[in-house]
């Protein structure tokens, strides 16, 4: 068997109690629990998984009828965009020729969250037509305005009821190459000047090839952050991100501070002068995808 690597992402980043108990759901027989990086601002908690498709697709189902259990997404709060209390659950392939292995997991997981009462979307490698493969078109207007659309027959889960689930709302399910989700931290607390940082920064906005943004505002720090997820490692680098993020950032009269990376990332995106070339305080081997493997 091909072993994978499962991202699932819940909605809760505060409740301490909440978060353990869906990360003891998800440490089933034969997954490892790689990393979990949890964020009160976002309130929102991304788990790194290491195992198997089949043992995966029990993780990560066992990790759904936990969220679902503790997590009201009708009283969710949080900057980051979210449909679910399981909000998406991507399945990562560790070597490119093994994306089927991760499209074949992501398809039984769907069918397997299914079964707890979720709509499930399919998007990225597994997605059942590529008109719905991006997350984001998924994501459009909130769960408020998905669940009119999947009402009306717009836009039909792809496993599932036709309409969100009471507490658990809607699950995002998908394969897709690895990513690396990397934050950066601006002097300022004026969310435009994130926005703005954030939309320059984007490949749809003339930055830096597979780069995806969005500015937020942390009311714990009160500071603005641009939120980034580099999507195409090989022609990226993370120090790309920062020379342009800071290009960007000089040209709204603001200052790119510090760098965090979540959960893990591959030892090819990170600069040969280490972390400090990053302004990345923490950076330790367990941050390395490699050096669990």
């Amino acid at each position: 068997m091909v072993r994978l690597e499962c991202v699932p992402n819940i909605s809760e980043g505060r409740r301490q109690d909440v978060i353990d108990a869906c990360v003891a759901a998800a440490s089933t027989r034969g997954v490892r629990v790689l990393d979990v990086s949890s964020d009160p601002d976002h309130n929102r908690t991304v788990l790194t998984l290491l195992g198997e498709g089949d043992d995966l697709v029990r993780a990560v189902t066992a990790l759904a009828a936990a969220a679902i259990d503790r997590i009201d997404v009708g009283e969710h709060s949080g900057v980051h965009p979210f449909l679910g209390a399981l909000d998406v659950a991507p399945f990562v392939p560790l070597e490119a020729n093994e994306m089927p292995a991760a499209v074949d997991a992501a398809k039984r997981a769907a069918d397997a969250l299914a079964t707890l009462d979720l709509p499930v979307l399919l998007y990225g490698k597994a997605a059942s037509d590529p008109g719905r493969a991006a997350l984001a078109d998924h994501r459009r207007g909130g769960l408020t305005r998905l669940a009119e659309r999947m009402a009306r027959g717009e836009w039909p889960p792809d496993r599932g009821p036709k309409r969100p689930h009471p507490t658990g709302g809607v699950v995002c399910v998908g394969a897709r190459p690895p990513l690396v989700a990397f934050n950066l931290l601006l002097d300022t607390d004026r969310l435009a000047d994130a926005k703005r940082i954030a939309a320059s920064l984007r490949e749809s906005g003339g930055g830096p090839p597979g780069v995806r943004a969005l500015g937020f505002l942390l009311e714990s720090r009160g500071k603005a952050q641009v939120s980034v997820n580099l999507t195409d490692c090989d022609r990226t680098s993370l120090l790309d991100v920062v020379h342009s993020a800071d290009e960007l950032a000089a040209a709204a009269g603001v200052r790119v501070v510090e760098t965090e990376l979540v959960g893990l990332a591959p030892r090819r995106v990170l600069p040969a002068e280490g972390a400090a070339a990053l302004r990345l305080p923490r950076l330790s081997e367990t941050q390395i995808l490699e050096s669990h493997l």
